[in-house]
């Protein structure tokens, strides 16, 4: 016998009176985005040997971006969508109590995300002005964070904080939206001036540049897609009744900056992806020693490699700069000292830092000085090659 089966009705059904749905896929949607991107800078670092701060952070905004996701989605089942008159007291009492909490937890996603790129910034170049306006960058994004949760948190009047019904109620919520809505724009747009000045003066090539600059300004996406967020809100000024109705537009908007947040941080760690697909190839620093040794025809002092077991025994962990001396110039005499005067290129990589950082940093070269002198009234330490090892300092 023949079973007549329905399909089972759609959880959020789009219709006229029902914008519900919309406000649901963008979320989902754009959450999926950003787990995806997680995972991704978690896959390319799979030879990671320990979580580094800017890691903590992203996946701490991960988990936060989630909870909002369910407050966003659980206040479409309470109304958010529909029209005002076709709820009822209690369920617009839980669309509110929703809709404050996924505020709330937007601004600390925006935070997150954005003392994220900060850290990893920071680990790439933490030197110089570069490095204090990062810190202090970091310390306006903290206390807008801050200011922000505190002054969204207390929009409306006591004891109802989270009942907002029109902007007669609650005359200082568009403004106060509007404040967090112009920090994200302005902390976003500084921090994608920090890679422009990271990258400004070194030695490498326009087009790593360009990439590495542009990967970090990816990030101006989110102020991009908070401007319309904002366009959106005007209902939050003119004294609408009809908020479960016209907020829509705005949750979207938000759901989608909050989703590209968290992408924009996981970009920059694909740059090794994308030097693989522009055909450049794989490069590995050698942190080699070196020796001075006398070279037997008169001409002064020249520079060998250690063996590796000497390797092994001489390699020092120091800021993570692996470097390789490729130019010696000619050595001259001064009385009893020897000078030497080195202009080295450096291959730098961040030895102890994350797979983004060495990738971000793969390249780069920078110049050091070295003065090498050689004293002759010193007894000579003789080797198993019958070379004598010289003094030396190193001057940047």
């Amino acid at each position: 016998m023949d079973i007549a089966s329905e399909a089972a009705p759609p959880f959020y059904p789009l219709t006229e009176t029902n914008h519900a749905a919309l406000v649901v896929v963008a979320s989902i949607v754009f959450y999926i985005y950003a787990l995806l991107g997680i995972i991704g800078k978690m896959i390319i670092r799979l030879n990671i040997t320990s979580m580094r701060d800017f890691d903590f952070a992203l996946l701490v905004s991960a988990v936060i971006y989630f909870i909002q996701t369910a407050c966003v989605i659980a206040a479409c089942s309470k109304g958010l969508g529909e029209h005002r008159d076709a709820l009822s007291e209690d369920e617009f009492a839980r669309f509110n109590k929703l809709m404050y909490a996924s505020r709330i937890f937007g601004i600390l996603v925006h935070a997150t995300t954005k003392i994220a790129l900060g850290l990893l910034i920071r680990q790439i170049d933490r030197q110089g002005g570069l490095n204090v306006a990062n810190i202090i960058l970091g310390g306006v994004v903290i206390a807008w964070a801050v200011s922000g949760v505190l002054t969204t948190a207390f929009a409306c009047p006591m004891p109802h904080p989270w009942h907002f019904n029109n902007s007669t109620q609650c005359p200082a919520q568009g403004l106060i939206y509007f404040y967090n809505s112009i920090m994200i724009i302005i902390t976003d747009i500084a921090l994608c001036l920090l890679p422009v000045a990271m990258m400004w003066e070194v030695q490498t090539s326009i087009r790593r540049k360009m990439i590495v600059v542009g990967l970090f300004c990816t990030r101006l996406i989110v102020p991009i897609m908070t401007i319309p967020e904002v366009m959106h809100a005007s209902y939050m000024f003119g004294g609408s009744d009809d908020v479960t109705w016209r907020a829509v537009g705005t949750m979207i908007w938000g759901q989608i900056a909050l989703g590209l947040a968290v992408v924009t941080v996981c970009i920059p760690s694909l740059k090794g992806v994308i030097d693989s697909l522009m055909g450049s190839t794989a490069v590995a620093a050698l942190n080699t020693p070196y020796e001075l040794k006398d070279s037997g025809n008169g001409t002064g002092l020249e520079m060998t490699a250690l063996s590796d077991s000497r390797n092994r025994q001489s390699t020092k962990q120091g800021s993570g700069l692996g470097s390789g001396l490729r130019k010696l110039s000619k050595v001259r005499s001064q009385q009893q000292m020897w000078r030497h005067d080195l202009t080295t290129e450096v291959r730098t990589e961040i030895a102890s830092g994350s797979d983004s950082v060495r990738n971000l940093t793969e390249g780069v070269m920078v110049n050091t000085d070295f003065e090498v002198c050689y004293d002759e009234g010193h007894a000579p330490r003789a080797d198993s090659m019958g070379s004598t090892e010289a003094a030396y300092r190193m001057q940047s």
